[in-house]
This record gives structure tokens, sequence and C-alpha cells, in this order.
């Protein structure tokens, strides 16, 4: 995958400190799921390896290094991921690394490079296997660590990286690049990815019945949480639905929502839209709450739901249960006064 529109200031300044021989020996890929990090890694261990980067400090393509890529077959790359999804990557994973850091690069003047992804997924084990690998680096060796969850990353990990933000781009420019990968329902299927494109992507691709319920369970939310509000569903039973569709993603969308909320009840006009809105396109629903919830209270449950994201993040929480409690929270949000 080519480097993506919103990934240009990053490899600018990594490029250029990699043409100075200026590199840092770890570098910290940090920012939201759905922004291709992986593949601006990739992209940019191939430049590393390259023997002939172009001007833009992409790789050549041709050279030694290059085909050795593409043959899946060069030694001064290590990638280190879970063997299983969702599981840790184990101890002796990272262990390895001491071996693959003492040798020379096996390309003439070349680096080696460690690409490890999701580093969260580190346990205290490796994790600490990892910190003894960035207090005594190697020459011309790099790590590069990718993660959407640097808060679970040892401080003394982090503090040994340089750290490379990737941020969502804005609103205009991710539907572009959504219609120019051809997909029809754009701004919809980005509110949906909560502003991530290559989330959007893969969610208006898929065809897959779960995804379908994902789109379903977003166009149906406020009509949900203003039943949950009159009594008229069940929290406990909505929390059964909405868990199929995942902790973080349900837990986002509130966040999203209720923030939404706060910002149509603090402008002058009920009527206008605020200089910015995550869910323009549910504009009509979000007034309607905002008109019948008080601003403090929506302020409480945010800070709950802040929680609640990191607990999901950062935690093995019984996704269950803490989706029965935020949505039993909602339904004892204090009303204004008519």
């Amino acid at each position: 995958m080519s480097l993506l529109p919103w990934q240009t200031a990053q490899w600018q300044q990594l490029s250029e400190r990699h043409r100075q021989g200026k590199l840092p020996h770890a570098v910290l890929l940090s920012g939201p799921a759905g922004l291709g990090k992986h593949q601006f890694a990739e992209q940019f261990a191939k430049s590393i390896l390259c023997n002939e980067r172009l001007d833009d400090g992409s790789a050549c393509g041709q050279c030694r290094g290059c085909l050795l890529l593409k043959a899946e077959n060069h030694p001064d790359l290590i990638r280190i991921e879970p063997e299983e999804a969702g599981k840790a990557i184990k101890v002796e994973q990272v262990r390895g690394l001491s071996d693959f850091t003492v040798l020379s690069a096996h390309v003439a003047e070349g680096y080696k490079v460690v690409l490890l992804d999701p580093a969260e997924s580190m346990n205290r084990a490796s994790a600490n296997s990892l910190l003894k690998t960035l207090e005594e680096p190697a020459k011309n060796t790099i790590l590069l660590l990718v993660t959407s969850h640097p808060q679970r990353l040892l401080a003394t990990i982090r503090s040994r990286c340089q750290r490379v933000d990737f941020i969502s781009p804005d609103h205009s420019s991710a539907v572009r690049w959504l219609n120019s990968q051809q997909i029809s329902q754009a701004e919809q299927w980005l509110e949906i990815a909560g502003g991530a494109p290559l989330t959007a992507l893969e969610l208006a691709n898929s065809v897959e019945k779960e995804d379908k319920d994902v789109a379903e369970h977003y166009q149906t939310g406020l009509n949900v949480l203003k039943a949950l509000l009159a009594r008229d569903k069940d929290p406990l039973s909505v929390a059964t639905k909405w868990q199929k569709t995942g902790g973080l993603r349900i837990v986002g969308w509130l966040t999203n929502w209720v923030m939404d909320i706060i910002r149509l009840a603090t402008v002058a006009d009920s009527t206008s839209k605020p200089p910015y809105m995550a869910c323009p396109s549910q504009f009509s629903d979000l007034s309607s709450l905002a008109s019948q919830l008080e601003l403090d209270g929506l302020h409480n449950y945010l800070e709950r739901l802040y929680e609640a994201s990191r607990l999901l993040a950062t935690t093995q929480v019984n996704q269950q249960l803490l989706l029965e409690e935020i949505l039993i929270r909602w339904t004892a949000l204090p009303k204004n006064r008519l």
C-alpha cells in the first residue's frame, strides 16, 4: 500500500532524519486505529533497507535490498507480532532481538530493522525484555513500534523512543479520499468509523453480517438512547445486543454523541450547528437530546465514558457488564426542567 495523504508530514520528518544520518534507534508510531500506521511502518522499513532510495525517500524497488524484501527474505528485517490475533507478544519473541541486533547488517553499510506491531500487545515480561534492548541500542539498528494505545506501554519504553503521532485527517480530506476509493455514502461510513478512513473503508467494503449490524446499530443508536431515557427499552437487553459490535466501538460512538450534545447545548442558537460536530448527519436527533439533558450531568457522563474507554483499552474488563453500567447511567441522567 502506498503512502496515504495524511501521512505526508510524518514521512517527510523521518525521511529527512534518515537523509541526514540522524535516525533515532527507536520510533514509536502512535495514533488512533484506522489511520494506516502499520502500512506506514512497512513503507518506511522498505525505505531504510533500500540501497538506492528515490528523492522523496521511498524505496526504489529494484536494488538488492528491495528484491530481498519482495521475496520476503531480507535478513535485516524482523517483524514481531502476536502469534495469534488478540494474543500477547511473548517474551521468547522479544528475547531473540539480542542476537539480531549484535550482528552486522548483511547488506553492506545498511540498517537492521525491527517492526513490532501492535506494541501494546506485549505482556510485562516481553516489555521488560524489549526495554533491555532499548537501553543498549545497537549501531545501525532501528526499532519501529506501532501502537494505537500508547498508554498501555511502559513509560520507560515510551521515553526511549522518538514518538511520531498520527492524527485523523480533516473531514473533507477523509471524504475525498474515500470517494477516490469508490466508496458510496463516504460521510456516513466515516462517522461510523469515528473519523478513521481505513476503518471506514474496511466497513464499507465488508459483506460480513456483523458489519451490517455495525451500520444498523449506529444509524438507530440515538433512537435507542431516546427510548432508554423514556424507559421504553431495557439497558441490559440493549447492552447484550450492542456488545456484539464491540465495547470500544460502542463507547467511542457514545463519546462522540455526548460531545456533540454538549456542543449543541452550549451554542446560542439551538437551530444552528456548532463549528465542529463529530456526527453532523445526526444533527436533528442530537439537538433533541441536547434540549432534554442537563449540561452538568452530560459532562459527568462524558468523564465516565473516558474511563470506560481506558478500561476497555488497557484491561480485561467484562464488556457486557461495562456496557450495562454505562447505559444504566444514561437512563439516570438529569433532565432539564420545562
